[in-house]
């Protein structure tokens, strides 16, 4: 209902202007991680029997990671209490550029990163620090997490630690 055709279609035509490959591409974005979403929702006990394990549960702060996959899995992730922030997520993506040795310049490894349109990703200083480091950001179109593989991992990863 709120995609619009045009973001996808920009989107399309900045994916098909670039030369790439599956080992040019990176996904990233931010997950978190709390007690509230990460309870068992049933109870901890045996199906048909009593719960082994009842009442309080203490709240821990949030935990966020921002993590980078390309073709072979999770390159890199960073964590950090509570959220990230411009910040927080510049640093972070400054060091996977500049310190990780996994990242080349266009038009090599690891050089075409597609994020979401989060408003800490749209910081004009770091779209252009990325670009003098050889690294061309692409934005996914809005309301379309099916275009982004990223959301699989964190959903399979959610789904494995609820358990």
């Amino acid at each position: 209902m709120h995609v619009k055709e045009t973001d996808i279609m920009r989107f399309m035509r900045e994916i098909n202007s670039l030369d790439w490959t599956l080992y040019n591409l990176v996904f990233l974005d931010e997950v978190s991680f709390d007690n509230r979403g990460m309870i068992c929702r049933r109870g901890y006990a045996v199906k048909g029997t009593k719960l082994m394990l009842r009442g309080e549960y203490q709240r821990l702060p949030r935990v966020s990671l921002l993590c980078f996959i390309g073709c072979n899995g999770i390159l890199e992730s960073f964590s950090t209490e509570g959220t990230f922030n411009r910040a927080k997520f510049s640093t972070c993506c400054k060091k996977f550029a500049l310190n990780s040795g996994k990242v080349g310049r266009y038009p090599g490894l690891h050089s075409v990163w597609i994020l979401d349109g989060a408003s800490i990703h749209r910081s004009p200083h770091l779209i252009m620090h990325l670009r003098m480091l050889g690294v061309i950001p692409i934005f996914l179109p809005a309301y379309c997490p099916f275009f982004n593989p990223i959301e699989m991992v964190f959903g399979m990863i959610k789904k494995r630690l609820r358990r």
